[in-house]
């Protein structure tokens, strides 16, 4: 003997979803209201479902209505139908505008030279329409540019920040002392700073953590450091200190790939900088700064 054909149910989202919007009501009228159609359109959709189903989803007793055990059954499934096609249809929006667009992002140095061209080159592998704007700047600069809108996103030192941003870890380094490899402590492994007192010291810009880090690791060493040079950039300043012009604290970031220069451990304090990456809080962030937030979030461990 044949098997019966399986009956299917032509039944539509139109259908759930006024089913669902009755439900919360409890009321036909409020329900057409609430969807912006006549209330005789409601009735001819909930008959309609209820004929397709085969069974009532409500009671009516005049005015009132009620869920049946049916409607009870099936009004938690309706809810996950309808939220998953706003689910698909929002990937799917969000896929349309990641075809173009645009993302300002901010970093130190350090982190634009070192850190930045991979993951950026990655980035754009994955959305080959989106450019990226980087601008180069301390953690103060950068916070600044965010809080006033010039910038989307920022990665700076994360140990205290406004309330007016929110954060995402991404990584943590220890500063070292960097000197020359013609310095007489470049044959150590580590230093005191407590020994440094006569060392002269490059500085970095106003502006930049690397600048509050030198001072206040000094002073809690006990000595106000010796200025060699005060206000020249990453890059300046190592070409400095290979000069054997000074010493100067830097991330470990920063030594990548220098060979006329030795980082030294700080012994005698715990000198570390933790990055997050940063956006201004409640701020509407494009499609295409929110996939490279996204995305740089994703790629903090890798």
């Amino acid at each position: 003997m044949k098997a019966q054909a399986q009956k299917t149910f032509p039944i539509q989202l139109r259908h759930l979803t006024y089913f669902v919007t009755v439900a919360q009501k409890l009321n036909f009228s409020r329900a057409a209201e609430a969807l912006h159609v006549a209330q005789p359109a409601i009735s001819q959709q909930i008959r309609s479902l209820e004929d397709e189903l085969g069974v009532r989803l409500f009671d009516r007793m005049g005015k009132r209505i009620a869920l049946t055990r049916a409607g009870e059954v099936l009004l938690p499934q309706a809810y996950q139908i309808l939220a998953a096609v706003e689910r698909a249809a929002n990937e799917v929006r969000a896929m349309g505008e990641l075809a173009r667009g645009s993302s300002s992002l901010g970093a130190p140095p350090t982190v634009s030279t070192h850190v930045l061209p991979v993951r950026l080159t990655q980035f754009k592998k994955l959305y080959p329409g989106l450019e990226v704007s980087l601008r180069e700047a301390g953690t103060e600069s950068l916070l600044d540019l965010v809080q006033a809108g010039q910038l989307d996103l920022a990665i700076v030192a994360s140990d205290q920040l406004p309330p007016v941003v929110e954060r995402a870890p991404l990584l943590e380094e220890h500063y070292v002392l960097a000197v020359g490899l013609q310095h007489p402590l470049s044959r150590q492994r580590g230093v005191r700073l407590a020994d440094l007192a006569a060392e002269a010291f490059i500085l970095f810009p106003k502006g930049y953590k690397l600048r509050e880090v030198t001072l206040a690791a000094c002073r809690q060493a006990g000595f106000e450091p010796k200025v060699a040079l005060d206000g020249g950039a990453m890059q300046s300043a190592l070409e400095f200190v290979a000069a054997g012009l000074g010493v100067a604290l830097v991330p470990e970031l920063a030594l990548t790939g220098a060979d006329n220069i030795r980082g030294l451990a700080v012994m005698d304090q715990d000198l570390r900088r933790s990055l997050g990456l940063v956006w201004r809080h409640g701020h509407y962030l494009s499609p295409a700064a929110r996939a490279l937030r996204d995305f740089l979030v994703d790629q903090r461990d890798a």
